[in-house]
């Protein structure tokens, strides 16, 4: 559907003209937001001042992520100084306005969840109840459908009311207080996470020169999750930062939150530019091995995926496959995982996509079904598991011990961050040649990643 409006309230029929305003505060700032959380509400100004003449059209929310349909539907008495355009389907809104005039828009987030869509939606629709909002950024600002290079330059700022009805926490500023304002690049702030909660509970730790921030929600039921967090957390760090060296970043934020009226879900996670969600059921947070590795996959994404060794969207086997491997091989080498552990997990990974009946989908079909059943949501993390580990074997019969599945990890990050772009399959290609001959790394992307062929057990296991 599409609904076109001047000046007034989407899907209404009040229309409210707004007087002209005065451009933000700050000079370089195309939009500036300011944030009033209530209970069951998140109330939300912008002031908008225009980087290309005559109208502007933003995007509300991503498709990519599950869950989106009829994701505009959160988003309600939208009232602007200009005229505007609502296009329900693509979930955009396009701005006129005469020359460069600043537009000041006004908006509400609600709450918008169906049953059928509460596992998958909690982790990427809005959440808001009357003690907890959840949201991650690209479901409470606005992202403009511009030219990159413009975007890229572009500059927001986040001011908190100073009367928020429960506490909040800001990935993108983890310290910003209620009255207080943040102004950062449109990226950083497209990408990144806003909660809140009557019971909410921030630890600091500061590690490596790197501000940490473990958000919990800690209440009489639940107060043995922040010991439990916490002893897992100062175990898993280190490791890592053993694992790939210097880590990236000025701070980072690791989320933990319950699911809402769900006993039928275990664990689910997303990440976010320096951090990760995790949604878990029930008051015990880590209570299981299912848990604990799901949490350490997010936490992995601090590099793989979302970080700073991607191969984007089309390359899931990586991003999310080598992620899993990446995780469970980390585990394994700081003895989290039980000794022997990681052999049964790769193992058991290879007969569930044995069995999977999509299994020999080709990757560049994959993503287009991503969303469609488990099969093929599966199918690139299990993939690449198993690729990762036929890596991790190749590399040492061929160094004869002297080289490690790390060094190889470490490898790609250097690329990578050369680079400054996500990695390509030939970038892949050639970093895997320095390990093993690149005549048979060739052959092996063609048909067990590309092509989709089941890899042989016997380049898995010994």
């Amino acid at each position: 559907m599409i609904l076109y409006s001047g000046p007034g309230v989407l899907a209404g029929i009040l229309f409210i003209f707004i007087t002209a305003i005065q451009p933000s505060i700050y000079a370089n700032v195309s939009l500036d937001y300011l944030l009033e959380i209530r209970p069951g509400i998140m109330h939300v100004r912008v002031i908008y001042a225009p980087v290309i003449a005559d109208s502007t059209t933003f995007k509300y929310g991503n498709e990519f992520y599950g869950g989106m349909k009829d994701l505009l539907k959160s988003m309600i008495n939208l009232t602007s100084s200009v005229k505007f355009k609502v296009d329900s389907v693509k979930s955009t809104i396009t701005f006129y306005y005469p020359g460069n005039t600043p537009v000041k828009i006004t908006y509400d987030i609600i709450d918008t969840h169906k049953p059928e869509q509460r596992v998958v939606g909690e982790m990427f629709r809005p959440i808001i109840t009357d003690n907890y909002f959840f949201s991650l950024s690209h479901t409470l600002f606005l992202n403009p459908e511009i030219d990159e290079k413009l975007q890229d330059s572009m500059m927001m700022s986040v001011t908190l009311s100073k009367n928020p009805a429960f506490p909040m926490y800001f990935s993108f500023a983890p310290e910003l207080k209620p009255g207080g304002t943040i102004t950062l690049k449109l990226s950083e702030g497209m990408d990144a996470l806003v909660t809140g909660a009557s019971d909410l509970h921030i630890e600091k730790r500061e590690m490596a020169g790197i501000k940490n921030y473990v958000v919990l929600r800690i209440n009489e039921k639940n107060r043995d999750n922040l010991n439990r967090f916490m002893n897992y957390f100062d175990s898993f760090l280190p490791a890592m930062t053993d694992f790939w060296g210097n880590l990236n970043g000025s701070y980072y934020s690791l989320v933990a939150s319950p699911f809402l009226d769900i006993d039928y879900h275990d664990i689910s996670g997303t990440s976010f530019n320096g951090g990760f969600h995790v949604k878990y059921s029930g008051d015990a947070i880590l209570a299981n091995d299912a848990v604990v590795y799901t949490i350490s996959h997010e936490i992995m994404h601090r590099y793989i995926g979302s970080g700073c060794v991607s191969m984007g969207e089309d390359n899931q086997w990586f991003d999310e496959g080598f992620t899993d491997y990446t995780t469970w091989y980390l585990l394994s080498q700081s003895g989290i995982m039980p000794s022997g552990k990681l052999k049964e997990t790769v193992r058991d990974t290879y007969d569930k996509l044995s069995a999977n009946p999509v299994n020999n989908t080709p990757n560049e079909e994959i993503m287009k079904h991503f969303w469609e059943n488990h099969d093929y949501e599966k199918l690139p993390y299990n993939r690449g598991a198993l690729f990762a580990a036929f890596i991790d074997k190749r590399i040492t019969e061929q160094s004869n011990g002297s080289k490690t599945y790390r060094d190889f990890m470490r490898n790609l990050k250097a690329v990578a961050e050369q680079k400054k772009e996500p990695l390509t399959v030939a970038d892949f290609i050639a970093v895997a040649s320095g390990y093993m001959p690149k005549e048979e790394i060739e052959t092996s992307v063609r048909q067990y990643i590309l092509q989709g062929e089941m890899i042989p057990g016997q380049k898995i296991f010994n």
